[in-house]
């Protein structure tokens, strides 16, 4: 037993409230929080969620995954739902979300009201390599949702890569046998396109997305 400087024993912690650590997870990590069922219905949804899917507050509950994803990574995703879901075990996948290089994982959480199997969806931002718990790598996404990159042609979503690894123009230029007028005139076509005005910020939202990351998958 611990004893204090005056000889008493430390008072006890008071017992985890578990409704206290849901909303840690829910409303303070910022991270995307979901419970979807093995028939890939949406169960709940916080507010990061469907913001992350572009959705008002609360508008993915009671909706198929096929619904707010665009249709391959909803199949993706819908996949590893009901594998997790009947196999019982974690699964952890690194891939674009909203032109954002996101980890997400999914861990079993029993079964529903209803008797359906359920699965709890944590969704986190990270533009470096996702690890598991044991430190392994974890699985790449076999699709990835561009967002608004997906406005952008191959050449510039090339370009944006590059600009992404800090090449300068004339080397961009030379690695893709162009002229540095042309490549100029593609910064400034991706600048209009994405909102942004400089080398620096368009070098953020490829990083943010993943874009280098997509070269290793």
């Amino acid at each position: 037993m611990v004893m204090t400087d005056t000889g008493r024993s430390p008072p006890l912690a008071p017992p985890i409230d578990p409704g206290a650590v849901w909303q840690a997870l829910v409303l303070d990590s910022g991270s995307a929080v979901a419970i979807v069922d093995v028939d890939g219905v949406v169960r709940f949804g916080n507010a990061a969620f469907d913001r992350m899917l572009g959705l008002d507050s609360g508008s993915s509950v009671g909706r198929r995954l096929h619904e707010v994803f665009p249709p391959t990574i909803a199949e993706e995703r819908a996949a590893i739902v009901r594998e997790v879901a009947t196999q019982g075990q974690q699964r952890t996948l690194q891939g674009m979300v909203g032109a954002t290089w996101r980890h997400t994982t999914f861990r079993p959480l029993g079964t529903g009201p209803d008797g359906k199997a359920t699965v709890l969806i944590v969704c986190t931002s990270g533009a470096e390599d996702a690890r598991s718990e044991d430190g392994a790598p974890v699985a790449t996404a076999r699709t990835h949702d561009l967002g608004d990159l997906s406005m952008l042609t191959t050449r510039e979503l090339e370009i944006l890569k590059l600009i992404a690894r800090g090449l300068s123009t004339a080397d961009i230029g030379k690695s893709l046998h162009r002229s540095v007028k042309t490549i100029e005139w593609h910064r400034v076509a991706l600048g209009n396109k994405l909102g942004v005005s400089n080398r620096v910020e368009l070098a953020r939202i490829a990083i943010r997305a993943g874009l280098v990351r997509l070269d290793k998958a």
